[in-house]
């Protein structure tokens, strides 16, 4: 009796059938991805974490996991756009040199930066001083994590600030005018691997393209 009842109930409203069975799928069952990525967990405490509040980078959920995985304590890493992402890179590699333009945001992350991470601020701006800062410290580095501005700029000052194995981590790849930047590494020997998800406190997909040569330090 009570299968009719549903079936019945399910064909008068087939759209908020469809949205309940979403419902107890996704939110209701705390062993479900939203739980399990910490997707749930960023969205009631409003800030990136995974499932056991730990702080995260704000990318898709994939990504996130590759470099959890994949990151190691001999890399120096770069990163455009500083962050909880910050503290996130700096528990697993030796080094962070990390670039900010916001001043209330950089002395909030340099307050918690532990000693492997150098802060840089450097005022915002399009091809000029802001993406010519990796180049101007004169060191190479393993991973450059782009994800701040000027980006298109920012990937194509990188490639030339790399180690060897070097890799760029580009985030919000799928934004079509980042595209330019995918093109310029790819004409100078990079391929590119791109990872699509949910983020943080997010309901849309979200990409994030690495661009990497045959011999690289993620072991792509």
């Amino acid at each position: 009796m009570k299968t009719l009842i549903r079936v019945g109930l399910e064909r008068l409203f087939p759209v908020a059938a469809l949205r309940y069975r979403a419902y107890r799928s996704l939110i209701g069952d705390q062993g479900s991805y939203l739980y399990s990525s910490g997707w749930m967990q960023s969205l009631r405490e409003r800030r990136p974490i995974d499932n056991n509040e730990n702080l995260i980078p704000w990318m898709n959920f994939p990504v996130v996991k590759l470099l959890e995985e994949r990151l190691t304590r001999e890399l120096d890493l770069f990163e455009f756009g500083s962050g909880y992402s910050t503290l996130f890179y700096a528990s697993r590699v030796k080094t962070v040199t990390s670039l900010e333009y916001d001043e209330v945001w950089f002395a909030d992350i340099k307050a918690r930066a532990p000693a492997n991470v150098r802060l840089i601020l450097q005022r915002n701006d399009v091809d000029g001083d802001y993406c010519r800062v990796i180049a101007s410290t004169g060191d190479r580095y393993d991973v450059v994590v782009v994800d701040g501005r000027d980006r298109v700029n920012c990937v194509k000052h990188s490639v030339s600030a790399l180690s060897p194995r070097g890799v760029i981590v580009l985030d919000d790849s799928n934004r079509e005018s980042y595209g330019e930047g995918i093109e310029f590494a790819r004409k100078s020997g990079f391929k590119a691997l791109s990872l699509e998800g949910l983020k943080a406190k997010g309901g849309g997909s979200y990409r994030t393209t690495i661009l990497y040569r045959q011999e690289n330090c993620l072991d792509i």
